[in-house]
């Protein structure tokens, strides 16, 4: 929690913080009954959340907090400067707040949500099939026609450092989720338990044997012939061309569907 915040927990209330939550600066909380925040949320500058208000009527209002619901934000959400959430609001997970936006009723996860008066409600997609890179190095093979030719199928690309600029482009495909200093914001076990298939597509070293830990779940680990770290293990199928890689894909994303 940065300076400059108002956190305010009444007699017999409840505020929850999970691991990972992130205040900005001027925040304020004011927890009459209960407010819950899930893990690695964060909220920027100036946001309000308000589990109570006031009992009015048309002639007069009353200074005592007299109504309280339970505020309930999840996981992993970006609460943006100036926003304003008020009492018996439940924010699914994976949500992001545009700045300045006055949020009075719920809203589902995997959403992104901005407005005041009128509040407007985009889907985050997410896929149903996904692939997994760990790197050090901006070079993938065939990384762009990958994404190009699996417009279904959602791309992990993770590093334990920032990304170069030939990474960070590859940010405007919309099935490319990248991790730049991954322990920072995100669980790379949580990758590692959410991928169909590893890639072992990154030019240079292999990190955290990261290949063996796939292997030992039983995931398929598939590789071009240039990149393969492990070409004596016989686990891995190994490709010369970008084209018999994505049969390789569609092939185990098949057979996963049929097993559902």
């Amino acid at each position: 929690m940065r300076n400059f915040s108002s956190i305010e927990v009444f007699p017999n209330a409840s505020l929850n913080l999970a691991d990972g939550v992130f205040i900005n600066e001027h925040c304020t909380l004011r927890c009459a009954k209960e407010i819950s925040i899930g893990p690695y949320t964060m909220l920027g500058d100036g946001v309000r959340i308000y589990d109570q208000d006031h009992f009015f009527n048309n002639y007069t209002f009353s200074r005592r907090i007299t109504q309280s619901e339970k505020v309930s934000i999840g996981a992993r959400c970006w609460i943006g400067a100036n926003s304003i959430i008020t009492k018996g609001v439940k924010i699914g997970d994976n949500v992001i707040i545009g700045a300045g936006s006055v949020i009075t009723k719920d809203i589902p996860s995997n959403t992104i949500v901005y407005g005041k008066k009128n509040l407007i409600i985009k889907n985050r997609p997410q896929a149903k099939y996904h692939a997994l890179i760990l790197t050090a190095s901006e070079h993938l093979e065939h990384i762009a026609e990958l994404l190009k030719t699996l417009p279904k199928m959602d791309f992990h690309i993770a590093a334990y450092t920032d990304m170069g600029a030939g990474l960070m482009e590859l940010h405007s495909y919309q099935n490319c989720q990248l991790y730049p200093k991954v322990h920072l914001d995100y669980s790379l076990k949580s990758l590692i338990e959410k991928a169909d298939i590893y890639l072992d597509i990154n030019h240079g070293i292999e990190l955290d044997n990261i290949v063996e830990q796939i292997l030992s779940l039983e995931k398929p680990v598939l590789s071009f012939e240039t990149t393969n770290h492990r070409p004596e293990d016989e686990r891995i199928r190994s490709f010369e061309q970008v084209d018999q890689m994505v049969i390789a894909i569609k092939e185990i994303i098949e057979r996963k569907s049929k097993n559902k």
